[in-house]
């Protein structure tokens, strides 16, 4: 995730960017890297976690990074992103392909 942030701290400062879209660093193999990274995370202590808790704590702690994923896949994050995406760059073709060749999520797929 810091990484994802300097990529694209370095690219929004840089004047010949501006009003173009990153497709540098892990925006490369991802449109939406840092929110891939979240989720990772959350899920990360959650297994770490998961085995000091009782099973019924274990259970239900599993709703929170899961309540989280699905939050950002289908209702705050990744949604607003690709819709202001598709209004802002959606008529040029090198955006076109981008969105074609590059996982939404998970990288490569």
């Amino acid at each position: 995730v810091v990484s994802t942030q300097s990529t694209g701290t370095v690219f929004r400062n840089n004047v010949a960017n501006k009003g173009r879209f990153i497709t540098s660093g892990l925006w490369s193999i991802s449109r939406h890297p840092n929110y891939f990274g979240e989720i990772v995370l959350w899920y990360g202590l959650f297994i770490s976690a998961a085995p000091y808790f009782s099973m019924q704590w274990a259970y239900f702690s599993f709703l929170c990074p899961t309540a989280t994923a699905l939050q950002i896949c289908f209702v705050t994050g990744i949604p607003l992103l690709e819709k202001s995406g598709m209004e802002r760059w959606g008529a040029e073709p090198e955006y076109a392909r981008y969105v074609h060749n590059t996982g939404v999520l998970v990288p490569w797929l």
